[in-house]
Order: structure tokens, then C-alpha cells, then sequence
């Protein structure tokens, strides 16, 4: 009789789990901006200068730093697009993808241009006019394509990653390859 009771004990306890997270949901959903914020498609934006914490972390780490912003940012692109998709299920993946590629320069990001060379394997090579990033050397440059890495593995459904930096001064324009 122990056991049962422990079984729908449990039960219960997950039932209200569940119901948190969909009322958590819904609240995050509902949520209207308060004055000067901003928010796109239910996610909230958050305006951040983190090169000197990658100049630091590669002061500290050495190359291992550049693993650390990559796996940071990465999983920032691929979270923030799983929430558009989440809190926006009427729009399309390339909708919502364009949706992000537009708002960059509004958050300080640069003007983005994608050009997807193939889509199986997928290779996509990017173009960021005005970057806040002016370097391919230590991990400020996994800011930029790590964090387009993880939206594109969300948006291909395939893990991908970055590859091939350059940064042209003359142009003020940096580039990186995303694919496999």
C-alpha cells in the first residue's frame, strides 16, 4: 500500500509541475512589455555589451575561452528561437527567422544578410554590415556565429556550427559559415 500511495503521490506532484510550467507559460505569454522594454514575438530582448567579458574570459582561459562563448552563445541563439517558435506557432520558421535577421540592427547587432548555399547538407554563409565585433581572434567572434549557429541548427534541425571568420576593416564587415 506504501508504494501506491508514493505512485499517486508522485502523480500529483507532476500533475502540478505540468500545470506551473503551462500557467508560467501562459503569464510569459500574456505579458505586456513594461515601459521601455521591448519584446518580439513573446521574447524578451536584453541589451548587453559582452566584449570586454570575452576579452577577460580569454585572458583567463586561453583558447579554452573561445569553447566557453561558443557553447554560451549557441545555446542562446538555439533557446531564443525555440521561444519565437513557441510563443509564436502561426508564424513560420522563416517567418520568425526573418523576424530575428531584422531586429539585429535595432539591437545593436549589425545588419545581418544570410545566403544559404545549400540546405542538405545545410550551409549557410553570413554577412554581418556594422558588427559590434571587429576581430576573428579569441572568442569575441563566437558572439556573432555561434549565436546564428544555434538558430540555425533550431531552424534546420540539425546540429550545426561555425567555421570560416574574416572580418574586412575596409568594409566594417565580418562573415563566418554555418553548416555541418
Amino acid at each position: 500500500m506504501g508504494a501506491e500511495t508514493d505512485v499517486i503521490e508522485y502523480e500529483k506532484k507532476e500533475a502540478e509541475i505540468n500545470l506551473d510550467t503551462k500557467e508560467k507559460t501562459k503569464k510569459e505569454k500574456e505579458a505586456k512589455p513594461e515601459d521601455g522594454e521591448i519584446r518580439f514575438f513573446g521574447v524578451r530582448a536584453l541589451m548587453t555589451t559582452p566584449l570586454s567579458a570575452c576579452d577577460k574570459i580569454d585572458r583567463i582561459f586561453g583558447s579554452g575561452g573561445e569553447a566557453i562563448i561558443h557553447h554560451m552563445w549557441f545555446e542562446s541563439g538555439e533557446t531564443l528561437f525555440d521561444n519565437m517558435i513557441k510563443f509564436s506557432p502561426e508564424k513560420s520558421l522563416e517567418e520568425l527567422l526573418k523576424a530575428l535577421v531584422d531586429v539585429q540592427p535595432h539591437a545593436g547587432w549589425g545588419n545581418i544578410s544570410m545566403k544559404t548555399i545549400r540546405t542538405d547538407p545545410p550551409t549557410v554563409d553570413i554577412t554581418v554590415k556594422n558588427p559590434p565585433v571587429k576581430t576573428v581572434k579569441g572568442s569575441q567572434k563566437h558572439m556573432i556565429s555561434s549565436f546564428w549557429a544555434g538558430v540555425l541548427s533550431r531552424y534546420f534541425n540539425r546540429q550545426l556550427t561555425c567555421k570560416n571568420f574574416s572580418y574586412n576593416a575596409d568594409k566594417d564587415e565580418f562573415s563566418c559559415t554555418i553548416s555541418i
